[in-house]
């Protein structure tokens, strides 16, 4: 909803196995990594900061590790502009 930026806050906060979505701004903290997973955790990613930010369609971008692959690698990725 706020495109990576941090500032959104929805959905009662829960844990990894909470059936609704939620989050908490985290525009304030320091971090340089991003994870992302399916609702199961399954599937996931970990992804550095400046690899995830910027727009971009398409482009390759760098992946630390993931749930397919436990080494560096690039993949295609896509982060528009809002329509």
């Amino acid at each position: 909803k706020d495109q990576l930026r941090g500032t959104a806050k929805y959905g009662k906060v829960g844990s990894s196995t909470s059936a609704n979505a939620w989050t908490v701004p985290f525009n304030k903290e320091k971090f340089n990594e991003f994870l992302f997973a399916t609702g199961d955790c399954q599937k996931w990613l970990v992804a550095k900061k400046w690899s995830v930010m910027g727009w971009y369609a398409n482009q390759p971008r760098f992946v630390e590790k993931s749930s397919a692959n436990h080494h560096r690698y690039k993949a295609r990725w896509y982060r528009r502009h809002r329509n």
